[in-house]
């Protein structure tokens, strides 16, 4: 169930960037971070998978750094 979940999330995510929807409401690409109480690096993989290749590249290098 919480598999599934993740990907819906992560599709949600590429729609909305893909269809305009997130540039469109805030006037620029914004990255969408996907993540629980925790963070580590299924959760960078998930916000990566769920964004514009580099879009979220501060977040998960910050995930995988601290």
């Amino acid at each position: 169930m919480e598999a599934n979940f993740n990907q819906a999330c992560v599709q949600l995510a590429r729609d909305l960037h893909n269809d305009g929807v997130i540039k469109s409401a805030i006037g620029k690409p914004v990255p969408v971070v996907l993540h629980e109480l925790e963070y580590y690096d299924g959760i960078a993989r998930r916000t990566e998978a769920a964004n514009p290749p580099g879009l979220a590249d501060d977040f998960t290098t910050w995930v995988r750094t601290g």
